[in-house]
């Protein structure tokens, strides 16, 4: 791709731009959100491994759940509670080990919580780029945050945007330490 093709895109996807819904545009948004991605930091101690307590859980399900709230998905996700606790045991207890990132995203949530209640807590989660984001912010919203909007998503709220099938990596046996949905991210 040449240096002045880029620069022309740029230029027309400046705030402004008369056509915000251009392929051009879409293609720069997936773009800066594959960047980010690439720039992750890493996954915090993968080989701690552990088993979370019930109000780890369910401040986790909170914020999963918040998805199908804020973006009127919950009526048709088929992500329950009791698959989701399953699904966090297996991150949690085999390598790599999701268990130290859960803890630092129960962490962060429990002092936004304090900072904006519960809901604006939620809300400062999913919010993309915060002004002074806090400590963890960057590792909690690349590995955490970001994988529960995918497998929300994945897990039959596609169908709210009229899709019938989700080619996505959520599906198969969530009992399978060998094909855990999502882990490959």
């Amino acid at each position: 791709m040449s240096t002045q093709f880029l620069s022309a895109q740029a230029a027309y996807v400046q705030p402004g731009a008369a056509d915000f819904k251009s392929p051009s545009h879409d293609l720069s948004r997936h773009m800066r959100s594959a960047a980010q991605v690439v720039s992750a930091p890493p996954l915090p101690s993968p080989k701690v491994t552990g088993v979370l307590d019930q109000a780890d859980i369910d401040q986790l399900w909170s914020i999963i759940s918040y998805i199908g709230e804020a973006w009127r998905l919950a009526a048709r996700s088929t992500l329950d509670r009791s698959r989701f606790k399953d699904l966090v045991a297996l991150k949690t207890t085999q390598t790599p080990s999701y268990y130290t990132l859960y803890r630092m995203t129960t962490a962060l949530y429990t002092s936004l919580s304090r900072q904006y209640g519960p809901k604006g807590a939620l809300a400062y989660l999913y919010t993309p780029n915060p002004a002074s984001p806090p400590q963890n912010w960057e590792v909690v919203r690349a590995w955490a945050i970001q994988e529960f909007a995918n497998l929300y998503v994945s897990q039959g709220a596609f169908r709210a945007y009229g899709w019938w099938l989700f080619p996505g990596f959520a599906g198969g046996p969530f009992d399978d330490p060998n094909h855990l949905p999502y882990r490959g991210i």
